[in-house]
């Protein structure tokens, strides 16, 4: 259950004040659904808890209600054992092996087919994001144990930089791969005792970020039927800094017969009560730098079922 919920349940830290005021969306779908979920199991394990630490009479009743408690925590884990399964049947593909030099060959269209797509848009790529967190893999072939888990990341790795520049980002600024976690050794050996059913491959990005596109890439990310992809930390950093606060002026004293709201506002009276508000930020050219650290789940074969 805890691993569904990091899937859907994304935990915002930054605060989008600087240049987005209310620009981050609440109303994930997938969220909220699993929200549900994790109520009713929740529900459950406290009928559940209460049945253990008391005495319960044998009675028909008292069995009802600890069959129909039993149905519905079946019913949930059945369905996120299925939504699993889809992610680990295409982490694992066709189940074919590449070799080195077939992932240096993907390795470089995806370079490829990131900047083309970056051109498309009117984009730019910058140096550190060029080679998508994997620069010393185009030149020297890495270990062929590490190719499965390597390549896996590069495809999580691209869908996300798609992603961000298909959302309309100005720029993607920086790309950055971790190194493959100690799990992966004992992943090799799929009848390992030692081996877990999956475990992260974990990378980060930076971009450039104007009005809508933030939101518009985080759902994305998070309602991705392949990958199962989660934001584990995000930074949003403004470019501009706010204005300073206005000096303060008293109001205007209200005429007593009223105003004729028709007319033209004077200049002695356009410091007083009937002043509009001046947008200070907001401004839909504004632009923002964001942070991302994600990881995507590796699913070990014969694991997961």
């Amino acid at each position: 259950m805890n691993i569904s919920e990091n899937k859907r349940v994304v935990a915002l830290g930054g605060v989008f004040a600087l240049a987005f005021a209310g620009i981050m969306y609440f109303g994930y779908s997938e969220s909220q659904r699993n929200s549900a979920n994790k109520e009713a199991i929740e529900a459950i394990n406290v009928r559940f808890d209460g049945y253990a630490n008391q005495d319960l009479a044998p009675t028909k009743q008292n069995l009802k209600e600890i069959k129909d408690a039993y149905s519905k925590v079946s019913a949930v884990n059945k369905d996120l054992q299925a939504e699993l399964n889809r992610y680990a049947a295409f982490c694992w593909g066709d189940g074919k092996k590449i070799s080195a030099q077939d992932f240096q060959n993907e390795l470089r269209e995806s370079i490829n087919k990131v900047k083309e797509l970056a051109a498309s848009q009117g984009a730019q790529v910058s140096g550190p994001a060029a080679d998508l967190g994997l620069a010393s893999f185009k030149n020297a072939a890495p270990v062929a144990d590490d190719v499965p888990f390597r390549s896996f990341q590069l495809k999580a790795v691209t869908r996300v930089a798609e992603t961000i520049l298909g959302a309309g980002a100005p720029s993607l600024e920086k790309v950055y791969c971790a190194a493959l976690p100690a799990e992966a050794a004992e992943a090799l050996n799929p009848n390992s005792r030692k081996a877990v059913p999956y475990f992260p491959l974990r990378f980060e990005m930076s971009f450039e970020a104007s009005r809508g596109v933030l939101p518009q890439v985080i759902n994305t990310i998070v309602k991705d039927k392949d990958f199962f992809l989660t934001i584990t930390g995000i930074s949003v950093e403004g470019n501009d800094s706010l204005p300073g606060i206005d000096p303060y002026t008293a109001p205007a004293e209200i005429a007593v017969e009223g105003e004729n709201l028709g007319e033209s506002v004077s200049a002695e009276s356009a410091g007083g009560y009937r002043t509009v508000a001046v947008r200070k930020t907001g401004a839909p050219d504004e632009k923002v730098r964001v942070y991302m650290t994600l990881q995507v789940l590796y699913f070990t074969p014969g694991k997961t079922k």
